[in-house]
């Protein structure tokens, strides 16, 4: 699930910037499972308008940290941080936005969201972009957009990416038909397990011929080397 990991996330800041003596102990707090001393501390340094506290508490809302479940909180409270420029709270506010989760399901909402995380390099955020303008929900349809932002996130090991992009050149759309390269894609997805891939890597390799199955068994290796090792540990825990 999109929103899992999050202590991980908050524990991360501590490393990073200087922290109000108050985030320090909600930060111990969470780690020892004290979510009600937690949830106190990062709530009085939300209400003064500290980003991390306003995204840790949209967690807490959201994964029910110490009190009941409640989403609209959580949406509340991330859309406090991510006004603020806190990446994981735009992340999960965009997600939200999608399916509806404390909002109402808003796809150009999570569109700009999206946008705005696309532009500054995140590859999930261009993956899930890339999928709003193939279909057309929430942003004027565009299949030559989708394949650029697909190119992008695929270049940074999102397996989906890697896959849509191997489907659109298999089909050749936004793009000239390429069964070579809709078989390196799918590869380097179908080597994560990706079982869609899979099956439409293998039906992409019977429609070479000798010379060019050399050619995609070649670059299926290279994007191998330059578009999954590379990503395997980072695509883990995207937003750490």
């Amino acid at each position: 699930m999109p929103f899992l990991g999050y202590v991980i996330v908050i524990m991360c800041f501590l490393g990073l910037t200087p922290a109000y003596a108050g985030f320090e102990e909600a930060v111990k707090a969470v780690n020892k499972g004290d979510f009600a001393v937690a949830f106190k501390e990062f709530k009085t340094l939300a209400e003064q308008g500290d980003a991390r506290a306003q995204h840790a508490l949209g967690w807490m809302y959201y994964d029910g940290q110490g009190r009941p479940k409640d989403y609209k909180k959580a949406a509340y409270w991330y859309k406090k941080a991510a006004e603020q420029g806190n990446i994981t709270a735009q992340i999960n506010l965009a997600q939200m936005y999608a399916y509806g989760k404390g909002v109402k399901q808003d796809f150009t909402i999570a569109a700009r969201w999206w946008g705005k995380l696309a532009e500054q390099g995140d590859g999930k955020s261009q993956s899930a972009l890339a999928g709003l303008y193939y279909r057309g929900s929430g942003v004027k349809q565009n299949i030559s957009k989708a394949f650029g932002l697909w190119q992008q996130a695929a270049q940074q090991g999102i397996v989906e990416a890697q896959r849509n992009l191997g489907l659109m050149y298999g089909k050749g759309q936004g793009v000239t038909q390429n069964d070579v390269q809709a078989f390196a894609w799918l590869n380097a997805a179908a080597v994560q397990d990706d079982k869609v891939a899979a099956q439409n890597r293998d039906y992409a390799h019977s429609q070479l011929n000798e010379t060019q199955r050399k050619q995609a068994e070649t670059l299926a290796n290279e994007y191998i080397k330059k578009y999954v090792d590379p990503f395997k540990e980072k695509n883990k825990n995207p937003h750490k």
